[in-house]
């Protein structure tokens, strides 16, 4: 299979999993309440967010190696930080889907269960990994920016889903029960906002790998032009 096919494999699947995210959005239940927890919706939404992530999962390698000799050593960390918080979203999406709705039924589990327990979201798995999950998404967006190869669009949607991330979770861990309160769908609430900014930015890059346009300052860079050294 030549470079050129995995290129626009990498990208179909970045473009294919915007879509899919906010599918997951559209349908996931108001809240993390227990009764939330026990809609008929909360697997399905967790399981159709685990698909999108597993499509990122299998585009990033794409997206960084399309701009790896320009990218430089922070590219390659935010890959590999960024691979990292993917694969725990899965995990946690998967603890959503499957053991927190069983635990959510079990009264002698539900105060755990629910969020501020102690088996809430997978709360001590996230603690371990808050340093990577604040660290991931800005160096791979910052990284791709510098390297000016793929839509510098695509790095400043990454950077944007940041502070849009804290925001959303000031909201889902502060106010837990403003959301419901105010009756705003989760959808359209920061936290959802956050991924959409993040796929849509895949999704950017995903679509110059598909096309398999290459940008004008990349052009001239390989004509001879000094390269950034990160």
């Amino acid at each position: 299979m030549s470079s050129s096919t995995l290129y626009r494999l990498c990208g179909l699947a970045l473009l294919i999993a915007l879509p899919i995210q906010i599918a997951g959005w559209l349908i996931h239940p108001a809240g993390e309440s227990l009764r939330d927890l026990l809609s008929p919706l909360q697997t399905p939404a967790h399981v159709i967010m685990v698909i999108s992530f597993l499509f990122v999962l299998l585009g990033l390698p794409g997206l960084y190696i399309r701009q790896a000799h320009r990218a430089g050593v922070l590219g390659l960390m935010g890959l590999v930080l960024t691979m990292i918080v993917t694969a725990y979203h899965i995990y946690l999406l998967l603890y959503e889907a499957f053991p927190a709705p069983i635990l959510a039924r079990i009264p002698a589990t539900q105060p755990l269960i629910v969020t501020g327990g102690v088996l809430a979201h997978g709360t001590q798995v996230l603690d371990n990994l808050s340093l990577p999950l604040i660290l991931a998404w800005p160096l791979f967006g910052i990284a791709t920016v510098r390297a000016g190869v793929l839509p510098r669009w695509s790095g400043w949607l990454q950077l944007a889903s940041v502070p849009m991330m804290i925001l959303g979770l000031g909201f889902f861990f502060l106010a837990p029960d403003l959301v419901t309160k105010i009756n705003l769908p989760l959808s359209v609430t920061p936290l959802a906002l956050t991924y959409y900014l993040l796929f849509l930015g895949y999704a950017w890059g995903g679509y110059r790998l598909w096309t398999g346009e290459q940008r004008t300052s990349e052009a001239t860079a390989q004509l001879g032009e000094p390269q950034p050294v990160v």
